[in-house]
């Protein structure tokens, strides 16, 4: 999930509700409903799984030389 799902107008209802909560949960320590939480973690995945298709997995050499590229 992220934080550009509260404005995004393909986003469901269910969606918008989640990204909420979670930021609730992230900013005012409000407790996460485990269904939320669950369905999270699975958007999450399948999110993952589109970009690794897309784009492969990246090693993690390329990632840390990616992480100082960032630093500097």
């Amino acid at each position: 999930m992220s934080i550009e799902s509260a404005t995004d107008p393909s986003a469901t209802d269910l969606e918008h509700s989640d990204t909420a909560a979670v930021l609730r949960a992230a900013f005012a320590g409000v407790p996460l409903d485990p269904d939320v939480a669950r369905r999270v973690d699975e958007r999450a995945a399948r999110i993952t799984e589109q970009v690794r298709r897309a784009r492969g997995v990246i090693d993690d050499e390329a990632f840390q030389a990616l992480l100082a590229d960032d630093e500097s």
